[in-house]
């Protein structure tokens, strides 16, 4: 059932706030609105490893939102990132989604200061701070709240039921306690557990009267036993609360509850674990690979076994990111709607995972108000606008300690790159309509990058002008810069001076990434090519598909072995001899037209 009604709130509050919540939520099913509310505290999978993720879809899916706003609330990072989701979804939907603030202690100065923005943006429902309201009771802050808010949240409810009768306490013991975590233990619950620790009755009903159930009793302090439940015995509070801390400790060794000592593993200095989308193993691939060639250790999800459900996926891949230092999200058109990036996301920010955005596609518009709130501030590196090469290094300076990197390298300029070239993620907001223009205005975009060795410049000559009449645009480079490069080139970029190894590379990244498709012209040499084989490498980076010609004949085992990483399918056009490439010329345009 689709609960319209989300209740917003720090986890971290103390036992008053956390009172006035409990108090609130309860009046306001009573007043027929118990199956719209979408409360932790009734939620029965809330110790699942998927737990985070389920409640932020709620976030997302939710028609109203009543925010607990508190000083705790605004130090709360779970908190904090459902108030940016929300706040990002009442922008976006015209105010279709009805946001009800309730401000319920005065904030402090500094925190008012620090989160100016997200507050500057919330009209506060009702205001317990002033001075008709700070001195009331909990039950009379109540009232003023519901009074306040049911009119406007009975226009979003969709199911109208009244909350379903509390069971009344149970006089017998039968253990169930000892089946459940604390967070769902009933008000029989704690007394059970009071009773197996050795409370005394007395002591026993005053946390009965106090309707202190598991929810209730996470929150309380030794001060707030004595002043707000009446337990004066200075040894019986201290019983309780290390009671409940050892018992909390076992509910972490529980085995199904692996993900909560995850939470606590230490993790392995130099890991890295790549989250990408099933449609980006190439790029993945390359990306682990070069990586590995900077002494960094690269994870990722098991390509083999992804389960059936979120659960068995988390449950799976859960493990290994709790194992890694770093994250980085390769974020591409495919990642940003995959559900595999999704729940692996959810859990390493769960976890409290440092993550690094790769960005390949400035998809940031297009993302979901969710995955904006929770990676808008993590570092990212643009891969899309950049040379790949330096975009890596860049990667590499980020996550990797810098005793790690030689100091030879480290001077001022090289630095200053380095630390440029690291930007958050939601800076690239803006950014992105202002590309997207100069692409469409940009009319003679190439399509074909051909990429050759200068041993058959006479054929490509001819693909060339065969592809051009056939109406395409296309970058290759017949200049004497080619026998440095050893393949292709972009004509109007390159002069025929001394240009550096450097200038080429950037110039070869800028021109194959405005292309869509690249031709590699396959001879003996090319295959032996170094620089050839990068060509190959940054295509496959970039995922712009490859297509194989065969200038010169090269064996079906040589191909295969110079090509397998950077696509699967070996299928050549043969264009070997005069009466091949008249034959099969034409079969390049229609593998052309299939791609585009």
């Amino acid at each position: 059932m689709k609960k319209t009604i989300f209740i917003s709130y720090s986890p971290d509050t103390g036992y008053l706030e956390r009172k006035f919540i409990v108090e609130t939520v309860k009046q306001l099913k009573e007043n027929d609105l118990g199956d719209d509310i979408w409360f932790d505290r009734d939620e029965k999978n809330s110790s699942t490893p998927c737990w985070f993720s389920t409640r932020i879809e709620a976030v997302e899916k939710c028609h109203a939102a009543v925010l607990f706003i508190s000083n705790c609330y605004l130090t709360n990072s779970l908190s904090l990132t459902e108030m940016k989701i929300l706040l990002d979804r009442h922008r976006n939907i015209l105010n279709s989604l009805k946001l009800f603030p309730i401000l319920f202690d005065k904030l402090n100065m500094s925190l008012i200061d620090k989160q100016k923005e997200l507050l500057d943006q919330l009209t506060m429902s009702v205001d317990l701070t002033g001075t008709h309201n700070c001195s009331k009771s909990v039950a009379e802050k109540v009232s003023v709240v519901v009074g306040s808010l049911m009119d406007d949240l009975e226009k979003v409810a969709l199911v109208h039921s009244k909350t379903k009768t509390v069971t009344p306490l149970s006089s017998e013991f039968n253990d169930e306690f000892r089946k459940k975590i604390i967070f769902h233990w009933s008000i029989s619950d704690v007394q059970e557990w009071l009773f197996h620790i050795g409370i005394t009755e007395y002591y026993r009903q005053c946390l009965a009267e106090a309707g202190i159930d598991g929810f209730m009793l996470l929150s309380l302090s030794s001060l707030d036993l004595n002043l707000y439940i009446g337990i004066d015995n200075k040894i019986m509070r201290r019983k309780i609360l290390q009671q409940m801390l050892h018992t909390l400790e076992l509910e972490q060794k529980r085995e199904d509850k692996w993900h909560l000592r995850a939470r606590s593993q230490k993790p392995k200095a130099n890991v890295a674990y790549i989250i990408y989308d099933p449609a980006d193993v190439r790029l993945a691939q390359n990306l682990k690979e070069d990586l590995k060639e900077k002494n960094m250790q690269v994870i990722h999800h098991n390509t083999t076994k992804l389960g059936h459900s979120k659960e068995e996926f988390i449950e799976i891949n859960g493990p290994p990111i709790a194992t890694a230092s770093q994250v980085i999200i390769i974020m591409t058109e495919e990642a940003s709607t995959s559900p595999f990036v999704y729940q692996e996301v959810m859990f390493a920010d769960w976890l409290g995972k440092k993550i690094t955005v790769a960005l390949f596609k400035n998809i940031w518009n297009t993302l979901r108000s969710s995955l904006k709130a929770i990676l808008g501030q993590c570092p990212a590196v643009d891969f899309e606008n950049e040379m790949y090469a330096e975009s890596l290094d860049i990667l590499q300076y980020h996550i990797q300690p810098v005793r790690h990197v030689p100091a030879v390298v480290l001077e001022q300029s090289y630095l200053n790159r380095m630390t440029d070239g690291v930007k958050p993620f939601c800076s690239f907001a803006s950014s992105r309509s202002e590309s997207l223009h100069s692409k469409q205005m940009n009319d003679m975009t190439p399509v074909v990058f051909l990429s050759y060795q200068w041993d058959s410049r006479t054929q490509v000559n001819e693909i060339q002008e065969f592809l051009k009449h056939a109406g395409y645009t296309i970058w290759a480079d017949f200049s004497m810069a080619s026998e440095m490069h050893g393949c292709s080139l972009p004509i109007p970029l390159l002069s025929r001076s001394n240009t550096v190894m450097d200038s080429l590379q950037s110039q070869i990244y800028r021109t194959m990434k405005s292309c869509h498709v690249v031709l590699c012209c396959l001879t003996p040499k090319y295959l032996q090519s170094d620089n050839c084989m990068k060509d190959l490498s940054l295509a496959s980076s970039l995922q712009r598909p490859i297509i194989p010609l065969l200038l010169r004949y090269v064996s079906k085992d040589s191909v295969r072995r110079a090509m397998s990483p950077f696509m699967l399918n070996f299928n050549c056009i043969d264009l070997s001899n005069e009466r091949l490439f008249k034959q099969n010329i034409a079969s390049v345009i229609q593998r052309i037209q299939r791609i585009l």
